[in-house]
């Protein structure tokens, strides 16, 4: 168990806090819980090293309403921790669940993840596979099924019954398990064929789109002289304005930005495509609004970043709450109307159509691969969508006459 002399560790824990930003008068109020409340307990219990087992006892000695009054408690000591672990403080990131896949089965499926992964799927689909399966796993358990050969269809379809929600993504997983287990000849052909047939509704997804009008509602509802205003409203035009995701606006860095040549490049985190979009004023002003009145110089190589130290890249969480409260502040009438950041995407690539741009053009700075993906955000104006298509040059008689028209006969 690692362990340092209380003094030595409270002293190293603020250079820490200072040297990553903290405030001086939060550095102050740590410190005053460390002494007046954390050093009195240890010597109360007579120890004079400090440990994370000591840190929990201390907790756990604290009534709940104190607790519940005074959070911060709670992050003393994890600082308390994590710098006597690492020598570094850490910004809490919540762990992904995780699973026993031991055993027979477990073994299997892990070997299926395998195969999936040499497939290329998608990192976060991975972790659906995971998850599912890994709870999968646990209710075979509860009901004694440790082995291939004493599973049957009969327990696939228990496990998609005993919820009432999410059953189709239950299904999905295991769809592609049978099909891994029946293609590996580890079952017989004809294992799965009940969840194979089952089929849920597919509801339509339209894209959720807004207005010229509203959108522009929306960024006059974002407050840029609160802190964190000028970060969201700069998020805002970047997504408005470029069709940026969420992710590639989290990933922006410095290096993307040429201010030289207005012109912001990157490589799509989603499609790993490269895509290359002008920085127009109105975008490029509100980037360096934020980045000279509010953001912290010199933390970090990313453009967005948290207000507070240890200053890291925004949260997918924090730029989704704060859109949300900027089109709750603005009165606009949502309705069935999705209400994040997305829709300034499906926005902008409605907006594109209206003004009749090609359909290519508009697959060009949504980064589409193909035109084909842009149709399904478009579906919602098919008329415009038909004013949008390029046209078909017409072909001369000449054509079809060439060499006496032997080939047209």
């Amino acid at each position: 168990m690692v362990t340092k002399l209380f003094s030595d560790l409270v002293h190293e824990c603020m250079a820490v806090m200072k040297n990553v930003g903290f405030s001086e008068k939060t550095i102050e109020t740590y410190r005053s819980i460390w002494y007046e409340k954390v050093k009195p307990f240890m010597e109360t219990n007579g120890e004079e090293y400090y440990s994370s087992q000591v840190g929990e006892i201390f907790l756990s000695s604290l009534p709940t309403d104190v607790m519940q009054t005074y959070n911060h408690l709670g992050r003393c000591i994890t600082i308390l921790n994590t710098v006597l672990e690492t020598g570094s403080i850490k910004r809490y990131v919540p762990q992904k669940q995780s699973f026993d896949m031991g055993g027979e089965i477990g073994s299997i499926m892990l070997e299926f993840l395998s195969y999936k992964r040499e497939h290329r799927v998608a990192d976060r689909t991975l972790y659906v596979y995971e998850r599912m399966l890994g709870r999968f796993l646990t209710f075979l358990r509860i009901r004694g099924i440790e082995t291939l050969s004493t599973l049957t269809e009969q327990h696939l379809l228990d496990f998609v019954a005993s919820v009432q929600i999410n059953k189709s993504q239950r299904v999905f997983v295991l769809r592609g398990l049978c099909y891994y287990l029946v293609e590996s000849k580890l079952v017989p052909q004809y294992f799965g064929t009940l969840i194979k047939g089952f089929r849920f509704p597919q509801k339509e997804k339209l894209p959720s789109v807004y207005t010229e009008e509203e959108i522009a509602l929306i960024g006059n509802a974002i407050n840029k002289s609160e802190f964190g205003g000028k970060r969201l409203y700069a998020v805002f035009m970047l997504a408005s304005r470029l069709a940026l995701r969420t992710s590639d606006i989290i990933n922006l860095k410095f290096e993307n930005i040429d201010w030289d040549k207005n012109c912001i490049t990157l490589i799509q985190q989603k499609t790993k495509r490269k895509i290359e979009l002008p920085l127009t004023a109105e975008v490029g002003n509100a980037i360096v609004d934020y980045l000279k009145n509010e953001r912290e110089v010199g933390r970090s190589n990313f453009i967005f970043i948290t207000l507070k130290p240890p200053f890291e890249p925004v949260s997918r969480d924090t730029i989704y709450v704060g859109i949300q409260t900027a089109i709750y502040k603005s009165k606009i009438h949502v309705g069935k109307r999705h209400h994040g950041i997305h829709s300034m995407r499906h926005s902008l690539a409605s907006k594109l159509l209206k003004d009749e741009q090609s359909l290519p053009m508009i697959s060009s700075i949504l980064g589409h691969a193909s035109s084909q993906s842009t149709m399904n955000y478009l579906r919602v104006d098919l008329e415009g969508m038909k004013k949008c298509l390029l046209e078909v040059p017409q072909v001369p008689d000449s054509f079809y006459t060439q060499k006496g028209g032997i080939f047209y006969e």
